[in-house]
């Protein structure tokens, strides 16, 4: 008889427009095939009978929760995010806070009766039974606390660093309350795997090996130069890393490149795109459920990113397409790429700039990159690694069952 698996996620992962809903996908198909999966998933969109149908067709019992206050702005309700920091709450667990879901979870652990509790991001850890009765896996995809320390560090505005450092201090004592709770955790990358170990001296855990798609993308590059960005713009250090290139790198290129284009697809936040700079030739095209058309028209995809930590799912989704990739160091951190080979790294805005015209001026380095970009991933994190992925749990597993 198969062991009965509760995954509790942040993110329904259906349709998988984004880096975190496919790893969170690909690790659900990797689970049911050798275990009873009862899902529940506090989310901040309602998921069609089609997207449902997805996971059900996987065999996997499917129970999700939307909730508003997952994208509401702590601008909207100062009173009840002071509140919670007053019980050391912090906001990024406080936004997937969903009373409904408590007494449902609690009650599907006493009826359903898991082996274990797979909790995918540590804000859901909060619905974890008092008592624990089961293996408890975490996969934890970035060091908060990190995150926010970046985030902390190369933020403007006086106020938005006092709440990041007021959310910083509870995320860490957070995190360092609950790590402990689980029985394994698996890092997103050998760099986050690291931290928890040193961070917060957490000595079980291991490297998730990742599985990413490589379904062909019919590359059709247009025209004119054209530049990519991916990601959802309500996540900070997205809006962060497009300002950056919009303020500091793009109008460098123009001066070489008049006719490049910038286009950014993903959730828009027009309170961002107020500050921005009104440049030419820059195109916001808003959330895609399909990214195929974006990734073959363009020439390059860039990562200009000074916050944030764990991995960049969105590196993967240009390498496995075929783009050629410029990023900062942190950007590709946690992947095992190297500069020239399979992307572009460049360390300020001038080197950035300068990267992005020799990309777009020359197609042989195009070509060189899109190859060994297609190699690192079909090395890395080919589909045979969630294979490895399975095989891995399932050891963890047996060390307590």
């Amino acid at each position: 008889m198969k062991k009965k698996i509760l995954y509790l996620s942040q993110m329904y992962p259906y349709p998988p427009d984004g880096g975190g809903k496919i790893k969170t996908l690909n690790t659900l198909r990797a689970l049911s095939r050798e275990y009873q999966v009862s899902a529940v998933f506090v989310s901040e969109t309602k998921p069609t009978k089609e997207e449902l149908y997805e996971l059900e067709k996987l065999g996997i019992t499917v129970k999700v929760f939307y909730s508003d206050r997952i994208l509401a702005s702590v601008k909207d309700d100062l009173m009840d995010l002071a509140w919670h920091f007053f019980r050391g709450i912090p906001h990024y667990v406080f936004q997937y806070t969903h009373n409904p879901a408590f007494p449902y979870v609690h009650k599907l652990i006493r009826d359903f009766k898991p082996d274990i509790i797979h909790v995918d991001h540590l804000n859901m850890a909060q619905y974890l039974p008092k008592e624990k009765h089961q293996v408890w896996i975490l996969e934890h995809h970035n060091v908060e606390t990190y995150l926010y320390w970046t985030r902390f560090l190369y933020s403007r505005k006086p106020t938005r660093k006092l709440y990041l450092f007021m959310e910083m201090i509870l995320t860490f004592f957070y995190e360092w309350k609950t790590l402990r709770l689980f029985n394994h955790v698996f890092a997103i990358s050998k760099v986050e795997e690291i931290r928890l170990r040193n961070i917060f001296h957490v000595s079980k855990t291991s490297t998730q090996p990742l599985a990413y798609p490589t379904e062909p993308t019919r590359r059709k590059p247009g025209k004119l130069p054209y530049i990519l960005f991916i990601g959802n713009l309500g996540w900070p250090p997205n809006e962060d890393a497009v300002e950056w290139f919009l303020r500091n790198i793009f109008p460098l290129v123009l001066r070489e490149l008049p006719n490049a284009e910038f286009h950014v697809v993903g959730k828009r936040q027009p309170r961002y795109e107020a500050s921005w700079p009104k440049l030419p030739n820059v195109f916001l095209h808003g959330y895609q459920k399909n990214l195929d058309p974006f990734l073959a028209q363009a020439h390059a995809f860039v990562l200009p990113f000074w916050m944030g930590g764990g991995l960049r799912l969105k590196g993967l989704t240009a390498l496995a397409a075929g783009v050629p990739v410029i990023s900062t160091l942190l950007g590709v951190e946690g992947l095992a790429v190297r500069d020239g080979k399979e992307v572009l790294l460049a360390g300020s805005a001038s080197e950035f700039a300068g990267a992005v015209v020799t990309l777009l001026g020359s197609p042989q380095l195009q070509s060189a990159l899109c190859l060994q970009g297609k190699r690192y991933i079909k090395k890395y994190h080919s589909g045979k690694e969630n294979k490895h992925f399975l095989a891995a749990y399932q050891e963890v597993i047996r060390e307590f069952l």
